[in-house]
């Protein structure tokens, strides 16, 4: 059986849709090529991708987990906790730690043949230096997030450990926190004091700023009367 033949018509249906949607887009045309080049040199960088990955994991993971039907609120609660803490944890060190390689790489990585010795020292040799001149203008661009990602990614090896986990778990139990003292105000009780529905024990609702200026204001003020009498 021949199935181009049958195929044929949704091809040309498929193209001349391709095409009616290729021509709603306006035609431009990038005058200052500078400022795209500027645009790809700050996205190639370590530092801005590790920041844009954290920025959609922190846009999708939360979410996912919280909203998860296979566990119950609790477990969904604390999985959304600690994914919260290792995506803020793991994106700021990691743009820390990404820049910090990047700019130090770029120091040690001077173009200029009569830079000092030091500004020099991660740079290739002279003679490939005037071969990558010769073949490819930017190549110091790609050379420098090249090499930064590499110290980054040995630098990663220790700040995982050191940085990364004690921070995540910081911020976990800051989450968690806010999760139970949000939970644990929505019933209050008769007396002032709410239940937890978690265990059932009571405790004393935290005062806001101005109840507790309120309260500080009229300590002093019956102070003052207790000291005239």
């Amino acid at each position: 059986m021949n199935t181009g033949s049958i195929l044929k018509p949704f091809n040309k249906m498929w193209d001349a849709f391709g095409r009616r949607a290729i021509k709603c887009f306006p035609n431009a045309t990038v005058n200052t090529p500078e400022i795209c080049n500027r645009i790809g040199a700050t996205l190639s960088r370590p530092d801005v991708n590790r920041g844009i990955m954290g920025a959609t994991a922190i846009l999708s993971q939360p979410l996912i987990d919280y909203y998860n039907p296979d566990v119950d609120k609790e477990t969904a609660k604390t999985s959304t906790c600690r994914t919260i803490g290792k995506i803020v944890a793991g994106t700021t060190v990691g743009c820390v730690v990404r820049s910090l390689c990047y700019y130090g790489t770029k120091a040690f990585t001077s173009p200029d043949p009569l830079a000092k010795g030091w500004r020099r020292a991660l740079m290739p040799s002279r003679a490939y230096v005037r071969y990558l001149n010769g073949k490819f203008p930017d190549w110091i661009k790609n050379y420098r997030s090249g090499i930064s990602t590499i110290i980054g990614l040995m630098a990663m090896l220790f700040t995982n450990v050191l940085i990364d986990v004690p921070l995540t778990n910081k911020i976990t139990q800051k989450m968690l926190h806010v999760f139970n003292l949000k939970d644990n105000t929505q019933a209050p009780a008769p007396n002032g004091t709410n239940t937890n529905p978690n265990n059932g024990d009571t405790f004393t609702p935290r005062k806001d700023a101005k109840e507790t200026i309120s309260d500080a204001f009229a300590d002093f003020r019956n102070s003052m009367r207790g000291g005239e009498s």
